[in-house]
């Protein structure tokens, strides 16, 4: 497809998202201007899993590694699962690097992009941006993951316990965190003073490394958004969305297949896990090859 100049194709300003403006670029949704690409994509051949992952501009190496394994689009036990990349405004903006992302985004037309600062404590934001854009282009998939740039993800497992557990409603699970306090101490990257939240305990949420969800849940939650404040850990933030929505976390297994540290590699070991934490590109598609070959070989 020829390299087209990206034009802004809506503007709506949210509730709960009253600091930032909406954008969604036209070359993002449609293949020409009277034809929805991504909506069109849900609508004609829905897929059985929509992967979110929230990645910022210097990250395209780690986006182009994922393309090509777990991130990849594929068949899974006749299930379809797709992946899109959430992405803010450059902090650091430079004419070179808008000119390679928009040249990536009409190559891959699989970039969700909106107006605000993209930092670590806006996650919130890009995560509801997320919901969103399922919520309106894609609602026609059972189950949402977000999930993080640095995660490796057994898509091949995932889906396996998705068709066992066959629950498309009220559906959230992950690491679970049933019982976590707010983190007072100043020093820390993840420091919640009393103004913040005054409470002792989170309500349950799970970890932001990965999550799943039924495509309910991320409609329900991005509908009632506009109504819960916003709070700069996004983890966190998803479980006062939870909360207030009455949804309980849910194991997906009885054993622990979401883990947000990294599980030394071993084939037996990576079949029987959904995700792993702090993944270097590199090491992607080693595991990946080495789990596309052992499909047919027992543990």
């Amino acid at each position: 497809m020829a390299h087209k100049k990206m034009i802004i194709a809506a503007f709506v300003i949210l509730p709960c998202l009253s600091m930032f403006s909406y954008i969604i670029y036209i070359d993002v949704f449609k293949r020409n201007s009277s034809t929805n690409f991504l909506e069109a994509t849900c609508k004609q051949n829905p897929p059985f899993l929509v992967l979110l992952v929230t990645t910022t501009h210097d990250q395209m190496t780690v986006r182009m590694a994922i393309r090509k394994t777990w991130g990849q689009e594929q068949l899974i036990h006749g299930k379809r699962v797709v992946t899109f990349f959430l992405l803010g405004t450059n902090p650091t903006p430079s004419t070179e690097k808008d000119s390679f992302l928009s040249e990536e985004l009409n190559t891959y037309k699989d970039i969700i992009q909106k107006d605000f600062m993209d930092t670590y404590y806006n996650l919130t934001y890009k995560t509801l941006m997320g919901m969103e854009w399922i919520t309106h282009y894609c609602p026609q998939t059972h189950y949402v993951m977000k999930t993080d740039i640095d995660m490796f993800i057994n898509t091949f497992y995932l889906v396996e316990l998705l068709m066992r557990k066959n629950q498309t409603s009220n559906l959230f699970t992950g690491f679970l965190k049933p019982t976590d306090a707010p983190i007072r101490d100043k020093n820390s990257k993840w420091y919640i003073s009393e103004s913040e939240f005054n409470r002792d305990k989170y309500p349950p949420f799970c970890s932001g490394t990965g999550y799943v969800l039924s495509v309910d849940v991320a409609q329900r939650i991005y509908n009632i958004s506009s109504s819960i404040p916003f709070f700069k850990l996004e983890d966190v933030y998803i479980g006062l969305c939870l909360e207030k929505l009455n949804i309980t976390l849910q194991e997906l297994h009885e054993k622990p297949v979401f883990f947000p540290s990294k599980p030394p590699f071993s084939v037996c070991t990576y079949r029987n896990l959904v995700t792993s934490h702090r993944v270097q590109p590199e090491e992607m598609k080693l595991y990946w090859d080495a789990l596309e070959k052992s499909q047919d070989e027992e543990c």
